[in-house]
């Protein structure tokens, strides 16, 4: 795949060096990386909820399911699978069906009990690798395939970007994917430490207030992602108007 082959709106504004050393293609991917994990979003709400909960392992574990998911986009670019993405009718239904998981999600989290704070995760013993790591690992990779954003970034920028990695061959894909990932790991690692540390000064009326923020950021983003993705599919299924006529 070349940048030649994706549409406008997946090379406007990258302006990408020519020069494609490993080491900026990682630099690269890190610094797009960032601006991205910093932004608030459903991912980093759950990020939150987990860390007080269960520690601050949550943040880390939670970043394999989403590195996974992002490897699988990589691939998806390479092959040129992705591209459905950038239709309404794909957005359009990602978006409903998305919305609907975080206000599940949302409902889910306002029910969690303050008490509920347990050090399960902090140790290698007692952890219950089905329900936990495992549990831990989808939920840092639903929380990507429920985000409608996520889907078109990969379809656009993402792919301006592996388009432009990818002239070094697949050490320049590799090295791509490993920069974007670093800079998700070593966000979310942070916030979690920095959550699972502290929770042990937090009181159980305190945990339960991000509890419930956490519950009403994730409702409203669901509710924001469904009506985005009914009126997508509305205009889709609009006929186009008719000019000229009397």
């Amino acid at each position: 795949m070349t940048s030649a082959q994706l549409p406008a709106s997946a090379t406007e504004g990258t302006r990408l060096p020519v020069h494609r050393g490993l080491p900026l293609i990682f630099g690269v991917a890190l610094a797009t990386g960032f601006s991205g994990a910093v932004v608030p979003g459903s991912l980093l709400v759950v990020v939150v909820r987990e860390s007080v909960r269960v520690g601050w392992a949550a943040g880390p574990i939670m970043m394999i399911g989403h590195g996974l998911l992002e490897l699988v986009a990589i691939v998806l670019l390479i092959t040129g699978l992705i591209k459905f993405a950038r239709s309404a009718t794909a957005r359009g239904l990602i978006g409903l069906v998305g919305g609907g998981v975080l206000v599940y999600l949302g409902y889910e989290t306002a029910l969690i009990p303050a008490e509920a704070v347990t050090p399960a995760l902090q140790t290698a013993s007692g952890v219950s690798v089905a329900g936990g790591w495992l549990g831990l690992v989808w939920l840092g990779a639903l929380m990507s395939m429920v985000n409608p954003y996520w889907w078109l970034w990969w379809a656009t920028i993402g792919a301006a970007h592996t388009a432009w990695a990818v002239q070094r061959g697949r050490i320049g894909a590799g090295t791509y994917f490993a920069g974007h990932v670093s800079s998700d790991v070593l966000w979310y690692t942070a916030v979690s430490i920095a959550l699972g540390a502290g929770r042990a000064l937090l009181s159980a009326s305190t945990l339960k207030l991000v509890y419930v923020i956490c519950a009403a950021f994730l409702t409203a983003l669901g509710a924001i992602f469904a009506v985005a993705a009914v009126r997508t599919l509305a205009g889709k299924a609009r006929p186009p108007r008719q000019e000229g006529t009397a």
